[in-house]
């Protein structure tokens, strides 16, 4: 059995009971980064689990092994570092593979980024999009984040603090100076901050003020 287990997104107190149970009895864990991973047993007195390493680079010669080992009634945990795995993590590869070897697999709900974002960023929730990181060249981010222009809704992107100034500023040029959002910084975490307004006004904030971290930004 396959489980697609979702972990805290900063607090490691958010972690489901139903979740503690699974990764307490499965015979390994799949992890992006052991570390974390570790981390996170160690808080919750699991011991001794074996942890594998799952992440993007690996993940195709990984996926073969680990259906053998699904086929041979090994209970196996998904993981990544934080939140619901899949979204812009390695996965789904494996879920199509175990569809197709009819393995079965389930999702443990829980902690989610893009949806704590959403609800914090004060932002219409009815409808959205998620678009997850953008890709790392200038014009090729402009790009993407202009494919969403006709979308209705609020949209969703991951980034890291150290190009948040950036990103504001392909925002601005995407979608105009009018363009609400809201950057969510730390979330769950004793320091949680949202800095929320228009564009421009949120891009001088961040251009006066150091960061670290990965943000989740929420805008229409």
């Amino acid at each position: 059995m396959l489980y697609i287990v979702s972990t805290p997104i900063g607090n490691l107190k958010d972690i489901s009971l139903r979740a503690i149970e699974v990764l307490g009895k499965v015979d390994v864990v799949l992890a992006e980064d052991s570390r974390v991973s570790r981390k996170l047993l160690d808080f919750l007195k699991i011991r001794g689990k074996k942890i594998i390493p799952y992440y993007e680079e690996i993940e195709d010669r990984k996926n073969s092994e680990i259906v053998q080992m699904l086929f041979q009634g090994k209970n196996i945990a998904l993981v990544s570092d934080a939140g619901t795995p899949l979204l812009s993590d390695p996965g789904y590869k494996l879920i199509r593979m175990c569809r197709k070897e009819k393995i079965e697999y389930t999702v443990i709900p829980g902690p989610s980024a893009v949806i704590n974002a959403l609800v914090l960023s004060g932002l219409p929730t009815s409808s959205f999009c998620y678009i997850g990181f953008l890709p790392r060249k200038p014009g090729k981010r402009l790009e993407k984040l202009k494919q969403y222009t006709n979308v209705k809704g609020s949209k969703v992107v991951f980034e890291s603090a150290r190009r948040i100034v950036r990103l504001l500023k392909e925002i601005e040029q995407a979608y105009g100076k009018n363009t609400s959002v809201s950057v969510c910084v730390e979330m769950t975490k004793k320091f949680e901050n949202v800095e929320s307004g228009l564009v421009a006004d949120v891009r001088k904030i961040f251009k006066n003020k150091t960061s670290k971290g990965e943000m989740t930004v929420v805008f229409i």
